[in-house]
């Protein structure tokens, strides 16, 4: 068999337990940057997950309502 599992690669690039931080701005923004943040934010959550999947996540799968095995 090649490669590794698509866990086993994720434990690889980030670590066990993963070494992924967020950090949040301390500072109060406008409504039009909180949104265009919180789009940002969105779009990265999902580039990740494509890039774990191999493959486009579904919007159930984006909101955290179906369970993503890896």
């Amino acid at each position: 068999m090649g490669g590794r599992s698509i866990k086993d690669n994720f434990k690889w690039r980030f670590g066990d337990p993963a070494r992924i931080k967020i950090e949040y701005a301390k500072d109060k923004m406008s409504p039009s940057e909180d949104a265009y943040r919180s789009e940002q934010i969105s779009k990265a959550y999902a580039g990740v997950l494509k890039g774990i999947l191999g493959r486009e996540p579904t919007q159930e799968e984006i909101l955290g309502n179906k369970v993503i095995d890896c």
